[in-house]
């Protein structure tokens, strides 16, 4: 991506960077509020981007986004946090009741989950630039895209020098080329490349092209579905069992996005034949 760096055109610089700089935002938080709280929880509170990106268009663009004027926004929003919360916070295993398993998960609430709120907030805010960058600079996917990549990365830098972990021994297996070089640490290599080049360099493209046709509450949707391909993926490669909070939940997040693709006019029409009393 480096080479569409320098092509990007100098509209753009500023928003990349307060895009980026909102990203690496949700990228540190969420880095943080792992360290005492569950990937669970961080995943179901991170799905809150689905409720970021609608206030965003309402509040910056001025877009109608009330109930009644973008219902199917925000019945698709409370579907997809249901779906993510009955994936990742009710345990399905035998003998444990759902009112037991949420207790549990509420009565781990802490600075963590305050974190995870606030990488919502960057993801979201992330996600609404680039739509916004796209519709002004269809032609300028790949050269916003390095601009994110390189602004995070730039961000993770200084947050790695911040952290203290270059003062411990042995640090140089775990930078580069060592980490590379070093046999022992061959899978934790592989993972970092894996999530360098797929899961976040490959991930910023494809979505920036797409947030170009798609606004970004529609969109966060689709992206909020990620617990959903995670317990499937478990479950073809990990023989991971589905319990009954895997269907709940996948059946409420593939209805967001479908709900997503209805017309406000769809939405109302359905409710008022329901509420009209039968002859």
């Amino acid at each position: 991506l480096s080479p569409f760096l320098l092509q990007l055109k100098p509209s753009l610089r500023t928003q990349v960077l307060i895009g980026g700089a909102f990203v690496s935002m949700g990228y540190i938080s969420q880095s943080v509020a792992l360290i005492d709280t569950s990937p669970a929880l961080v995943s179901f509170l991170g799905a809150a981007t689905v409720i970021v990106c609608p206030i965003l268009q309402w509040a910056v663009d001025k877009k109608p986004m009330s109930i009644k004027d973008a219902p199917q926004t925000w019945l698709a929003a409370f579907l997809c946090m249901s779906g993510v919360a009955a994936l990742e916070l009710f345990d399905a295993s035998p003998g444990v009741s759902f009112s037991s398993s949420l207790a549990e998960s509420v009565s781990r609430l802490g600075v963590g989950d305050a974190l995870s709120l606030f990488q919502a907030i960057g993801f979201g805010i992330g996600m609404f630039l680039s739509g916004k960058m796209m519709k002004q600079e269809p032609d300028q996917a790949l050269q916003i895209t390095a601009g994110m990549v390189t602004t995070t990365a730039f961000f993770a830098m200084l947050w790695c020098i911040s952290d203290g972990w270059m003062l411990e021994p042995g640090w140089e297996s775990m930078g580069l080329p060592g980490l590379l070089l070093n046999p022992e640490m061959r899978i934790v290599a592989l993972a970092v490349a894996w999530t360098g080049i797929l899961s976040t360099s490959t991930n910023f493209c494809i979505e920036t092209i797409a947030l170009g046709r798609v606004p970004s509450s529609e969109a966060s949707v689709i992206l909020a579905t990620e617990p959903l391909w995670a317990s499937l993926f478990a479950a073809l490669w990990f023989n991971e069992q589905f319990g009954i909070n895997d269907y709940i939940g996948g059946v409420l997040m593939i209805s967001a996005c479908l709900v997503n693709t209805l017309k406000p006019s769809d939405i109302t029409s359905c409710f008022l034949k329901s509420s009209q009393p039968s002859d």
